[in-house]
């Protein structure tokens, strides 16, 4: 009884064992916990895909190259980390020897190759992509190098916003939506990266569309290549250049090319800002425009990485080159105003590192251990915003009879010009806004005309210094006018240099107009050239502006038969000593001076009382101290014949 009692028990305590192992989990043996990279070593044979090593995780691998003198011999490597991931790729250098990366797909396309570093130093890939899997192979630059190499490969998720390379080609490009920050490398020596930008629907957020700048293509034409930066006007005194910071062909636009030169009578540009009355076409020379082409301005930020000078091109939807722009080496790029056809509505942007060096020691910079940002957004100016490139007379941003335009002076080469058309005789008053950090140069710019010759300044205004403003006025234009804005020289170790930038602030350029009805001065008429013809008995008015102008008007006496005698009463003005000087036209062109009235002060008037034989002669309107300017009061000047 007491046995059978007794295995009652044990069979009881084995059920309730039982139970207890049935309620309670198993643990799961986890296997070898993975603490870091795998170390693996190549195998030979490997010079094929199907032959490759397989890299699923974080690994280290060390691998020779042999020595073939007939061959290159290549050691293939599959990476296939299973999820969407970034690899970043690192081989050592071969002693004595120079080694190269190259990445291929499933179907032997090379689509990477790296090889910017010399003999005994290492390649790397910081960013290569994996979707699903990539093939890297090593080998050696030429035939007959060899050696132990070791092979790095990390993996990480990709994370929104940066880039994932490659991405070197149009098909490959990155979109990259306005307003928002894409990070990326320039890893190698031969990297280019592309991004893909979609413009908006309507050129400006108010709906208004800037105007086609001068010598933009119409829709689906190639755009033309950028030109080199014109000439810029130079100080009275000559200066003395200092190349060392002179900005070409850093801080230049594209093109390497002489600037192509508008025809001395150049095309009419397409009319005004759009929103405003315009007429179906505009005729110069008897030639039609197409329509105008909508612009959008866009503004370009580029960070700083050491150890590379950046340059971005912007391409249109066809991939004509509209723009590019080489940068310093180690400093940022903030571009304002760059002007893409909204009709495109796609245009592509290309990052790369620009060239240093000279001959052998040539090359391009790249730096694989620090990242850039870049960032592409819409101009808030809409409408008003000048349009990059402008810094030829060819490529002039387009200004309307009673308008504004903004633009920016970045990088410090850079020269914006604009161009004013009109339909009758009109004078018009350019005035420009003063910017923090800025000395600006305002001028008049007449284009070359004839084959072989330069563009000529014809009215330049520089009275202003940091943050002040500068105007022409009176400026006579009948058809096509053209201005220029650029910073000005400074004298830095007696040197002269152009080293204003400011890429936050923009300047404003006004032009207001008025039918030229010959009550004013014309300008420019600061040479006997282009004195202004002088109507007797009827009064003239104009403006010491700025410093040192000088106003030429002639009266033309070539016809009468014997002396005529002159009254020529100038009324002064506020602030300058306006003196009036008389000239008599030599049969050389040379001016002989033949009567002065230059005592008075102030707004005090000037008179000349002269018996002139027959013959043309110049009134000359100056400061008589060469050294006041006023650009708000005028000078009435009137000549009658007679005592």
């Amino acid at each position: 009884m007491n046995r059978r009692w007794g295995w009652v028990c044990v069979l009881g305590l084995g059920l309730g064992v039982a139970a207890c192992k049935k309620d309670v989990p198993q643990e799961v043996d986890a296997g070898v916990v993975e603490t870091g990279p795998a170390a693996l070593t190549e195998q030979e044979p490997n010079e094929r895909p199907d032959q490759s090593l397989a890299v699923t995780r974080d690994s280290v691998v060390t691998g020779g190259l042999a020595a073939e003198p007939n061959k290159l011999d290549e050691d293939w490597y599959r990476l296939a980390p299973g999820a969407p991931r970034i690899a970043d790729v690192t081989v050592s250098g071969l002693p004595g020897g120079d080694i190269k990366l190259d990445v291929y797909d499933q179907d032997r396309n090379r689509l990477v190759g790296v090889n910017s570093d010399g003999e005994g130093k290492g390649e790397r890939l910081p960013n290569l992509f994996v979707e699903k899997e990539r093939w890297v192979v090593v080998s050696p630059v030429r035939k007959g190098m060899g050696g132990a190499y070791t092979l790095e490969v990390k993996y990480r998720a990709p994370n929104d916003g940066e880039e994932r390379e490659p991405n070197d080609r149009a098909v490959d490009a990155a979109a990259l939506p306005l307003g928002q920050t894409v990070t990326a490398f320039l890893g190698h020596s031969g990297d280019e990266d592309w991004y893909r930008v979609e413009l908006p629907d309507t050129g400006t957020p108010g709906g208004e569309v800037p105007a086609q700048a001068p010598g933009t293509p119409a829709p689906g034409a190639p755009a033309p290549t950028g030109a080199a930066v014109p000439p810029p006007s130079v100080p009275d005194e000559t200066p003395v250049i200092d190349d060392s910071t002179a900005p070409s062909p850093e801080g230049t636009f594209a093109g390497r090319e002489p600037p192509a030169t508008p025809p001395a009578n150049p095309p009419t540009p397409a009319g005004e800002l759009a929103g405003e009355a315009a007429a179906s076409a505009v005729v110069d020379a008897g030639v039609a425009l197409p329509p105008e082409v909508p612009s959008v301005a866009l503004k370009i930020e580029l960070s700083a990485v050491e150890g590379v000078r950046p340059e971005i091109s912007v391409l249109s939807a066809a991939e004509a080159p509209l723009f590019t722009l080489q940068g310093k080496e180690g400093e940022p790029l903030a571009l304002r105003n760059i002007g893409v056809r909204a009709t495109d509505r796609v245009v592509y942007l290309v990052v790369k590192g620009g060239w240093v060096g000279t001959g052998k020691a040539q090359r391009r910079t790249f730096n694989a251990q620090v990242p850039y940002t870049l960032t592409v957004s819409q101009e808030e100016a809409g409408a008003h915003a000048e349009l990059e490139p402008n810094d030829e007379l060819l490529k002039a941003t387009p200004l309307t009879s009673a308008g504004y335009r903004e633009g920016f002076l970045s990088p410090k080469s850079d020269v914006d010009h604009y161009v004013l058309t009109t339909r009758e005789p009109v004078l018009a008053k350019v005035e420009l806004t003063g910017v923090d950090r800025l000395d600006l140069t305002l001028s008049m710019v007449e284009p070359p005309q004839g084959d072989g010759q330069k563009e000529t300044v014809l009215l330049k205004a520089n009275d202003g210094a940091l943050k002040e403003p500068e105007r022409l006025n009176n400026v006579a234009c009948t058809g096509t006018c053209y201005f220029r804005v650029e910073g000005s020289f400074r004298k830095v170790d007696g040197k002269f240099v152009k080293d204003f930038e400011n890429a936050e602030q923009p300047y404003r350029i006004t032009v207001t107009t008025v039918p030229d009805n010959g009550s004013e001065e014309r300008e420019p008429n600061n040479t006997a050239e282009r004195a202004q013809d002088l109507a007797m008995g009827k009064a003239v008015r104009g403006t010491v502006y700025p410093a040192k102008d000088v106003d030429y008007f002639r009266v033309d006496l070539s016809d009468r038969p014997v002396r005529t005698s002159l009254t020529a009463t100038l009324l002064g003005i506020l602030k300058v000593d306006v003196g009036l000087y008389l000239h008599r036209v030599q049969p050389d062109g040379k001016l002989t001076l033949v009567q002065t009235s230059d005592r008075a002060k102030g707004d005090q008037p000037e008179t000349i009382r002269y018996s002139a034989e027959p013959g043309v002669y110049l009134f000359e309107v100056r400061d008589a101290r060469n050294r006041e300017a006023n650009f708000q009061d005028s000078y009435q000047l009137t000549v009658e014949e007679g005592e």
